[in-house]
């Protein structure tokens, strides 16, 4: 098991360890009995979790965020599609929690890594394991409406300003938009694919842990059929849509953000 030390955004030096073929970074904050771990979306990385790991006590969680392969500071290599890339990750990131010695955690999850979240917890390698689920802003399929949206932003020049430039300081322009040409055409793909499912009914059916489903009531990006779906085929589920949010819901509603998921993972 082989480590280097690198540069953190959030202001915790991260790691780098190897699982499987890959040096895979991530950062650990905290030392509390609850451990979670933080799962990013779309060239997400550590520090997409800033708000959570600024707000979460210490003392009562144990944060560990990471970095898939291809995303932040796991590279090389570049990041790949395959049809079955969350399902990879949902592995890496169990075996992750097995190389530092975490035998019981929560998962949260956004957007792709809330689907990645979701295989964790549908894997009997789990099982026993995880305490809770949360993910937010989460898909289980994709449909044609979703893939003419996002190519309708290939362009990533186009995009906000603060988000584009958010990704061109940590990637530089062509990666950045050669990675999400590559998303989107793994998303084109799967409507060809087990009818654009990206986690199969049968998946959603063997989850068992306590799952909060969250999902903004402006996301511009993911319609909320897709979190009403998730509800209806997760078994000891709950939904909550918050009127006000879109798609970054733990940053542009953080506190109300924060307060829900950790009222949901104290409960007994």
């Amino acid at each position: 098991m082989s480590q280097t030390q690198s540069t953190s955004e959030v202001g915790q030096k991260p790691t780098k360890i190897k699982i499987d073929k890959y040096e895979i970074n991530y950062s650990k904050f905290g030392n509390g009995p609850h451990a979670l771990l933080l799962c990013p979306g779309l060239l997400g990385c550590v520090d997409n979790f800033k708000p959570i790991i600024d707000h979460f006590d210490r003392g009562k969680y144990t944060m560990v965020a990471w970095d898939p392969p291809g995303y932040g500071l796991s590279r090389p290599p570049d990041r790949e599609f395959p049809p079955k890339i969350l399902h990879r990750d949902a592995d890496l990131a169990i075996s992750l929690m097995d190389a530092l010695h975490i035998d019981t955690y929560s998962v949260l999850g956004w957007c792709d890594g809330g689907s990645t979240a979701l295989i964790m917890a549908a894997s009997g390698k789990t099982a026993g394991r995880l305490r809770k689920a949360v993910v937010w802003s989460c898909k289980a399929f994709v449909t044609a409406s979703a893939v003419e949206l996002y190519n309708s932003r290939r362009n990533v020049i186009q995009w906000s300003p603060q988000v584009k430039q958010r990704n061109v300081e940590k990637y530089g322009m062509p990666y950045f938009q050669h990675t999400f040409n590559a998303w989107v055409d793994w998303y084109q793909g799967l409507l060809h694919r087990n009818a654009g499912e990206i986690i199969s009914r049968r998946e959603l059916a063997d989850i068992s842990v306590p799952t909060l489903i969250l999902h903004g009531g402006q996301d511009a990006l993911v319609p909320a059929e897709h979190a009403l779906y998730l509800q209806q085929n997760i078994d000891n589920s709950s939904l909550e849509i918050i009127p006000e949010g879109k798609h970054l819901l733990h940053f542009t509603i953080a506190g109300n953000f924060n307060t829900i998921v950790e009222n949901f993972l104290a409960a007994t």
